[in-house]
């Protein structure tokens, strides 16, 4: 099926649900604040990220359309969302409850195993991501990334899903800090990148950089 905004709503036409539309750079839900729906995109994208008292951002992850958000959350015993929502585009939400949720996951049991499945990955990547900025220094955070985006695409040829800033602010480093350590990590002969790729040149190498 071919995920569109009229299909999603098709297929929740039963349930209770509201939609709000956010233009770019809006904020969904603060940190700290109240989850007591689960949010899915019909259209755009939005980043969660975490903003830290010293004004440095964290990027945790990013969806887009068909994508859920907060339904660990509303499930979980703090409500309490754990970073920052916002609209990184022109967008529009679908809001339901956890009580309509829960009912209608019942009804749809294929639905259900599709949700539990993408539930899994989001806890996976999470573990990832969490793993990565547990890492000292800013070439074992590079190389954590592209050895987890490796196993993932499965070539030496690494496509960034995302803009350079983003990727800082994923791994946790400056942007001017990431641009210097991929030059240097470059002239070492462990990668080579251009603008939306950067391609693995050994990387054997780069699995003793995490064991260091």
């Amino acid at each position: 099926m071919v995920i569109n905004k009229d299909n999603i709503l098709d297929f929740f036409k039963n349930c209770n649900y509201s939609v709000r539309t956010y233009y770019k750079n809006d904020i969904i839900a603060l940190e700290g604040s109240s989850c007591e729906k689960i949010g899915l995109i019909l259209d755009g994208e939005i980043d969660i990220k975490r903003i830290l008292s010293s004004n440095n951002v964290i990027h945790l992850s990013s969806f887009s359309r068909g994508d859920f958000f907060g339904e660990i959350i509303a499930f979980s015993d703090t409500n309490k969302y754990p970073a920052t929502v916002i609209s990184s585009s022109s967008s529009n939400v679908m809001f339901i409850s956890k009580n309509d949720f829960i009912a209608f996951c019942t009804g749809n049991p294929d639905f259900l195993n599709i949700f539990l499945n993408d539930l899994t990955n989001k806890i996976i990547n999470l573990n990832q991501s969490i793993t990565g900025l547990s890492l000292t220094s800013i070439r074992q955070k590079i190389t954590n990334y592209l050895i987890t985006q490796y196993d993932i695409q499965s070539t030496i040829f690494i496509r960034l899903n995302m803009t350079k800033q983003k990727l800082s602010e994923k791994l946790g480093v400056p942007r001017p800090s990431l641009s210097r350590e991929l030059i240097k990590m470059k002239e070492d002969g462990l990668i080579d990148y251009n603008q939306d790729t950067i391609k693995i040149l050994d990387l054997e190498k780069l699995k003793l950089i995490l064991m260091q």
